[in-house]
């Protein structure tokens, strides 16, 4: 039972040690609880773009080691389609700071695109967790 244990960890580190390193403003971490009720554990930190240094944090909860697999997969998934999503849409024509392809201020991208984006996660991270929580 032990080795297999060991085994699903070295199996999610190594998806997760994957992730590529345009990722590198989110890490993802595992933990396991043995003996919980929920025992799998990704804890996510993910910069905060508008206040350098600071951490936003959570951890999902899962029953299995396979629902904690899919779930990093649909992450790594989703902040890769994200990355070309914002690449593609904070583009800067010519030499003209602070507006976007789209005409859209550089400063403003969050609030116009915000709800297509979290679409596109939804869409894409469909394992959810039994539970969640922020951490400070």
């Amino acid at each position: 039972m032990a080795h297999n244990l060991i085994e699903q960890i070295r199996d999610l580190a190594a998806l997760i040690a994957s992730m590529p390193p345009s990722l590198s403003y989110a890490t993802l971490r595992i933990a396991v609880v043995v003996g919980d009720a929920l025992p799998w554990r990704i804890v996510e930190s993910v910069a905060n773009s508008m206040r350098p240094g600071a951490y936003r944090r959570k951890m999902s909860y899962f029953r299995t080691a396979e629902q904690a697999r899919r779930s990093v997969r649909e992450r790594i998934e989703w902040r890769l389609a994200d990355n070309r999503f914002a690449r593609q849409h904070m583009n800067t024509p010519g030499d003209f700071p602070g507006i976007t392809t789209d005409l859209v201020p550089q400063h403003l991208f969050d609030a116009v695109f915000g709800e297509v984006r979290a679409k596109m996660r939804s869409a894409i991270c469909t394992t959810l967790p039994e539970r969640t929580a922020s951490m400070p």
